[in-house]
């Protein structure tokens, strides 16, 4: 009885993963095709199919121009997408994020309940599956976000379990993922310098190791060892913090001057409160640097890569509390919501879609 009791929220959690996706879904249930076009879905559907062979007739390239483009979607998510491709590539786009969300919540409850030690895992975990919005977003469609943070979360369970090895490697596959998975290499090394455990450094070598991998194939593939970063150039522009706000202020956009301030301050503060949990509270503060220097638009997008640890464990005795409580189902339908309503206006123009699917050898889903 005992045993049963233990699994019983990791198996509500489980159907809460795959519940919140399907509610993001139901609108689209007749027709799934503004689902799969929406991006990146239809670049990683791309280099799924193609790997990274991309032919000068391919329909995406009005949007990008450039077959080196593609090189800047790094490739274990669609090598995992291919891996499910058996139930279809466009389907396996979703699959892989649904699954990897699954996991990733199951980590997160594992780590809040025996790592840190937080009151109320399971609830803490529930929430973790709707806040921010975006994430819950993006969760549910063909994007990287949920593979990245399974990766993420099941390196920070292995280093706080002492498994430097099995951590590395995992961060290895975030890196793989999402470039930003680099900032768990130095997070990991000062918490190992603080510990004096020289003889467990090395094995950061495996983090960056495979992007390095991946570079080289760019230069055989693109001709271009970094071909990766050529897409990102305004984004590096200008590369300190809050850099790019005065592009903002030169559209007119003061509105979301304001946004980023706010989040940044939200975030910031979340980080902050990470004091007590040093393996997290180092990789948020390296994610929350790199990504105020990143001249782009897309902060909510960028900062979900620590939303798990600066908003849910960083207002860990905020959200457990009896107001939140009552208001976590108006703001779980609040996310609902916004996915439905962003999911239609971000996507691949349908003609243009069902002209790569033609190209790359699919025919569309049902």
């Amino acid at each position: 009885m005992k045993a049963r009791a233990e699994v019983r929220p990791e198996i509500w959690l489980a159907l809460a993963s795959v519940g919140g996706s399907f509610l993001v879904y139901l609108p689209f249930l007749r027709d799934m095709a503004p689902v799969y076009r929406f991006w990146d879905g239809p670049n990683y559907l791309t280099v799924a199919r193609t790997l990274y062979e991309i032919r000068p007739d391919n329909p995406l390239l009005a949007y990008v121009y450039n077959v080196r483009f593609f090189a800047s979607y790094l490739p274990f998510y669609p090598l995992s997408v291919r891996a499910f491709a058996f139930v279809g590539y466009e389907r396996a786009l979703l699959v892989v994020s649904i699954l990897a969300a699954t996991v990733a919540v199951q980590l997160f409850y594992r780590l809040a309940r025996d790592v840190w030690k937080l009151p109320s895992p399971g609830f803490l975990s529930l929430v973790f599956l709707f806040l921010p919005p975006r994430w819950l977003l993006y969760r549910s469609t063909g994007a990287t976000e949920s593979l990245y943070i399974a990766a993420t979360l099941a390196a920070v369970l292995a280093f706080e379990k002492a498994k430097v090895g099995r951590a590395s490697l995992a961060a290895a596959l975030a890196a793989l993922t999402r470039i930003s998975g680099l900032m768990l290499a130095p997070a990991f090394g000062i918490v190992l310098l603080a510990r004096r455990r020289w003889r467990s450094i090395p094995w950061l070598l495996l983090i960056p190791g495979g992007l390095f991998g991946y570079f080289l194939f760019c230069a055989a593939r693109f001709g271009d060892f970094y071909a990766y970063f050529t897409p990102h150039g305004e984004k590096l522009a200008r590369f300190l913090p809050f850099g790019f706000l005065p592009v903002l202020f030169e559209k007119g956009l003061y509105h979301q001057v304001e946004f980023h301030i706010l989040l940044a301050l939200v975030y910031a503060v979340g980080t902050a409160r990470l004091k007590p949990f040093p393996v997290i509270f180092s990789y948020s503060i390296f994610e929350l640097g790199l990504h105020l220097c990143l001249s782009t638009e897309d902060w909510s997008r960028y900062f979900l890569s620590m939303a798990p640890f600066a908003l849910i464990v960083g207002y860990r005795d905020l959200i457990d509390t009896k107001a939140f409580r009552w208001m976590f189902p108006v703001f779980a339908a609040l996310s609902v919501y916004y996915a439905w309503g962003v999911i239609p206006l971000n996507g691949c123009r349908a003609d243009i879609y069902l002209d790569l699917l033609s190209h790359l050898g699919l025919t569309p889903a049902s």
